[in-house]
């Protein structure tokens, strides 16, 4: 195979690593980002978005003949593609400037180009580390359908400081492990690199490096593990107050999460806010959250099913230590926020 070859197979391979950073992006942008946005509409009638507009949005009063083409054209304008174009654009730059100093870099290494430029060998490790990191994580999120704009800026990020903290790093070690520490380094996610920096500062210096540890709040909810509660807290969640009280259609594109475990998760915290530690009793009565005390006030209302709601009151009563009739003012208290009225016009 000649040098001329060589030089082409360097610079396929270098345009099919550079492609799979752009490629699982656009195959979530063209099918999974429409399908997931087409389930939120679903979810949501004609009721439940004229209580949306009333709670989050009070001075917009969309007509009920027209709320849905209202919510379509405000959620194109907040959350649509178009926010995409920027950070992929930022990413797309950032990449082909890689891939082409990474493919003359061995190209001159391999002495099948001028030798007129070529990237250090921490530096090329180092990049070559965070992209690794960078297409592993998008691989991983177009299986779990989940990208979101921050993100996109956040690999753009992760690829800038590669080449500084692989340098940084290799500068403490021996020369002969420097350049694949670099790449070790650099697969790490950005979070890491960054908790490694403090604590080898934190050496270096004399300092303390001591970050808060320990549970969230969030997780003393049912359905929310440490990840998700640590994925809250990223979007600015850190209460159970806050997360009762959150917009849930713009905490669900946020996040990625699904619709409907946003509003289990909105409708735990709302009943928490009322019993706090003693929530934990209440699902053995049926009463995970304030959409279930909704259904459960329409229970006590109805005729037909008033003799069992009356047991299943008087039974939780006696669990929580607290009368009949307080309780029962309690729940009214929950079933009637307006929050409360939302999640369950728009429970699924």
């Amino acid at each position: 195979m000649g040098s001329s070859h060589y030089a082409i197979v360097i610079n396929v391979l270098c345009g099919l690593a550079g492609a799979m950073v752009l490629l699982p992006l656009l195959l979530y942008l063209y099918r999974p980002w429409a399908t997931r946005r087409d389930k939120l509409f679903g979810y949501l009638d004609v009721p439940s978005l004229i209580l949306y507009y009333q709670q989050f949005f009070p001075t917009k009063k969309p007509d009920p003949a027209d709320v849905e083409q209202e919510f379509r054209r405000d959620f194109s304008r907040t959350y649509g593609r178009q926010h995409y174009a920027l950070p992929i654009l930022l990413l797309a730059v950032l990449t082909t400037v890689s891939a082409f100093a990474a493919a003359r870099t061995l190209q001159v290494w391999q002495k099948v180009a001028p030798n007129t430029y070529a990237l250090p060998w921490i530096v090329l490790s180092a990049l070559a580390g965070g992209f690794a990191w960078v297409i592993s994580d998008l691989i991983s999120r177009l299986r779990r359908r989940d990208f979101t704009v921050s993100d996109i800026y956040n690999w753009v990020f992760r690829i800038l400081i590669a080449a500084p903290f692989g340098w940084a790093f290799a500068q403490l070690s021996k020369d002969a492990v420097g350049v694949p520490l670099a790449f070790v380094l650099g697969s790490f996610p950005t979070g890491t690199l960054f908790t490694i920096a403090r604590r080898l500062a934190a050496t270096r210096l004399g300092i303390s490096d001591d970050p808060a540890t320990g549970e969230l709040e969030l997780e003393k909810l049912q359905s929310i593990s440490k990840t998700n509660a640590e994925r809250f807290y990223d979007e600015g969640i850190c209460t159970i107050v806050q997360l009762a009280y959150a917009d849930p259609i713009d905490l669900t594109i946020r996040t990625n999460f699904d619709f409907n475990y946003v509003i289990d998760c909105t409708s735990q915290a709302l009943l928490w806010i009322y019993f706090g530690d003693k929530l934990s009793a209440l699902p053995l009565y049926s009463l995970r959250g304030a959409q279930e005390v909704c259904y459960f006030l329409s229970l006590l209302e109805d005729p037909q099913t008033q003799a069992n709601a009356n047991s299943t009151l008087a039974a939780l009563s006696a669990s929580l230590n607290l009368t009949p009739d307080v309780l029962r003012t309690t729940l009214a208290q929950v079933g009637n926020d307006p929050y409360s009225k939302f999640i369950y016009s728009a429970w699924h």
